[in-house]
């Protein structure tokens, strides 16, 4: 009977203990977690925040489901160190032995390295415990920095608890690595309207207090701060897999291949701290994406329990809401693309807005606001360069648009 221990129980270490067991029933799994509770979304964090949902709803799974699966659980009992030739973890608990490992360790926010951002009253929004403490702070000024995902999100929580917000972003328009204009300065305005104040062009350069946060300086000016989100990146946590001769790539992620396999025998990896290849591109990173970490921990605890898998690539599909607006995005926007090469096709619709990004008269991108839902359609075309027309979502609709971009010589295929 092989023995399997997962670390770490995010989405991948969750999905990859379940799929460790479905593989082979007769296996002994084990998930190990510093965590007092095992599966918690950070993707309904904002939403806690802000008082739409109350605290059990973050969490998706209770500790008995994992018993019932005959998955061993060990909470609060995070992995220390490993020993890869004798195969043990050790633990605060002790040792434990295993055949297989599956590395889910996930990531950890970016903090800039800046004076002042050790003070009391400044954090992100990554974790179940920045949630809770973003809820227990009474209302008063808050700067939120970064406007990509979190950031946008974090802004929107604490406004709808009546925070005064400013957000502020290096780059000169909102999620800026997921839209284009004009979508990008929908969004913006949307965000405006809740009572945001927008500060696009500037960076941090530290936090201002005594005692705790007061203040925060930016490149240009300086804005009142009780409380300060940094909400711009997050890095994998390699380390304890690189401590033990696990090779990473070039992203700072542990290397991967399409089995989730690493380049040590015996060792998976899966979720935000795991390197894959870009779908769309062929480049490789990390991509920290739900479902990207969930399909990738499926592949890694089949291929552990040694069950055929294979992982087809990370896809940076995002969905958005800034206020009264939802959007949703597949692949580069096109001022993301460096060399120029990208260009755009942007429609209104009835029900709302959408922009194709051109390469080389290729479906490399999409984005939507409004009825999100044309997404579905248009991330097929975006998959198939537009060899064939994508008919999941509005067929005849974006078949004509397709066809009419084809006849003016701007796609191909």
């Amino acid at each position: 009977m092989p023995t399997i221990a997962v670390v770490g129980c995010g989405i991948a270490g969750d999905e990859a203990a379940f799929a460790a067991r479905r593989a082979d029933p007769t296996a002994r799994v084990v998930v190990f977690t510093a965590e007092p509770d095992p599966l918690i979304s950070p993707c309904v964090l904002a939403d806690y925040v802000a008082g739409e949902i109350p605290r059990e709803r973050t969490v998706l799974r209770r500790p008995g489901e994992y018993a019932r699966a005959g998955i061993e659980l060990r909470l609060n009992d995070p992995v220390r160190e490993w020993d890869p030739d004798r195969r043990e973890l050790i633990t605060d608990s002790g040792r434990f032995a295993f055949d297989r490992v599956v590395f889910a360790t996930g990531s950890r926010a970016a903090f800039p390295d800046l004076p002042g951002v050790d003070l009391p009253g400044v954090l992100s929004l990554r974790t179940l415990g920045d949630a809770d403490r973003m809820r227990r702070a009474p209302a008063g000024r808050a700067v939120v920095v970064g406007t990509g995902l979190v950031g946008v999100e974090a802004a929107w929580a604490l406004r709808e608890r009546g925070w005064d917000v400013t957000l502020v972003g290096r780059r000169h328009r909102v999620l800026p690595r997921l839209f284009d204009e004009p979508i990008a300065g929908r969004l913006a305005e949307a965000l405006e309207r809740m009572g945001i104040r927008l500060v696009l062009g500037e960076s941090p350069v530290e936090v201002l207090g005594t005692g705790r946060s007061e203040r925060l300086r930016t490149s240009r000016s300086t804005y009142p701060a009780d409380l300060v989100v940094f909400g711009a990146g997050q890095r994998p946590q390699a380390e304890l897999a690189a401590a033990g001769g696990v090779p990473l790539g070039p992203s700072g992620g542990i290397a991967t291949d399409p089995t989730m396999a690493t380049g040590l025998e015996g060792a998976y990896a899966c979720g935000d701290c795991a390197e894959t290849v870009d779908r769309l591109t062929g480049r490789r990173g990390v991509f920290m994406l739900w479902n990207n970490a969930r399909l990738q921990g499926r592949v890694a605890g089949r291929a552990a329990a040694g069950a055929p898998a294979r992982f087809p690539g990370s896809l940076g599909v995002s969905t958005v809401h800034a206020g009264d607006r939802a959007a949703a995005s597949v692949g580069l926007p096109a001022a993301e693309h460096r060399d120029g090469s990208a260009d755009l096709d942007h429609q209104v619709t009835p029900d709302g807005e959408i922009t194709l990004v051109i390469r080389n008269g290729r479906v490399v991108g999409a984005q939507a606001l409004g009825n999100t839902a044309r997404l579905g359609g248009l991330l097929g075309a975006v998959l198939r360069h537009v060899q064939a027309e994508p008919l999941v979502r509005n067929p005849p609709a974006w078949a004509v648009r397709l066809r009419a971009l084809r006849a003016a010589g701007r796609l191909k295929g």
